[in-house]
């Protein structure tokens, strides 16, 4: 049924959920498991010119890109425990739920499993929702999973 699951992750604790489901169903499917973090690029933008205490991008930069390859070892490690060896581990930038959907589409994924923290309201407005827009343009099956908080 499903021959490639990607799973992103932001490294939050309560992702931990997600990436169990994908696991399972990687796991049930004997699918390929791709893990991807997207650093968001306003990030990288917030951060183009040299904070007071000398921060330059590049070091902000340097750090997103290993705090992200933390985030997606952490989750090939998990699936690995799990008998689930993960296909693809990355590392992208840009806006978090464009770059799902691009991947996805590069790579043939079959299903997303995304968590979600269930924000309602002035906070999903304000804050935005990576899950709810990739569910919406999502052109394969997405499983969104409420986090735990």
């Amino acid at each position: 049924m499903y021959d490639r699951i990607l799973v992103p992750t932001d490294g939050s604790e309560g992702t931990k959920t997600a990436v169990e489901q994908a696991i399972t169903h990687a796991r049930t499917y004997d699918a390929e498991l791709h893990v991807l973090h997207v650093v968001d690029q306003s990030a990288i933008d917030l951060t183009a010119t040299p904070a007071a205490d000398g921060m330059t991008s590049e070091v902000v930069h340097e750090q997103l890109d290993e705090q992200g390859q933390t985030f997606v070892d952490e989750v090939a490690t998990q699936a690995a425990e799990a008998g689930v060896p993960t296909t693809t581990e990355m590392v992208e930038y840009g806006r978090p739920h464009e770059e799902i959907q691009s991947y996805a589409s590069e790579q043939g994924i079959d299903l997303i499993v995304i968590g979600t923290h269930g924000r309602s309201g002035l906070d999903r407005h304000l804050l935005g929702s990576v899950a709810e827009k990739v569910l919406r343009t999502a052109e394969v099956p997405v499983l969104v999973v409420q986090l735990d908080e």
